[in-house]
């Protein structure tokens, strides 16, 4: 049994671009991985990100894109309108949620070194139902 890296692993804050990128491939898309945490509960990554930056996501092994917009008020300018991209990556999770916590504390620590979003939105949500 392998001890999730939420427990054990590297701070994110002191990893480097690619040790990030590497473990976020690993934790969404590693089989073998899943197995040695027991990770069987359907998980969906949803990443909303703008458009002339969502290339810094190129490196996810797999992910589903769709256009979307979306509305934000700004406190300078009334209201906003962005085109953004919506990144959808399922995954499997331990019932102890230790490998979406650990993607969320990644995709925080990639923000700040490479994406550089002023608020990164990114949520993970169980999968109840599905054909998959």
């Amino acid at each position: 049994m392998v001890v999730c890296p939420y427990k054990i692993g590297a701070d994110p804050e002191t990893m480097s671009v690619q040790a990030i990128q590497d473990e976020l491939n690993i934790l969404l898309f590693d089989e073998k991985f899943q197995k040695a945490c027991d990770a069987k509960d359907r998980e969906l990554l949803t990443i909303v990100i703008a458009r002339g930056k969502a290339g810094h996501f190129d490196f996810l092994l797999g992910k589903t894109e769709w256009k979307v917009r979306g509305k934000w008020r700004r406190p300078e300018d009334d209201f906003d309108i962005e085109e953004n991209i919506q990144l959808d990556v399922e995954f499997k999770d331990a019932a102890d949620e230790c490998v979406g916590k650990r993607i969320i504390d990644l995709l925080k620590a990639y923000n700040i070194k490479a994406v550089r979003e002023t608020v990164l939105y990114a949520r993970t949500v169980p999968v109840e139902e599905g054909t998959l």
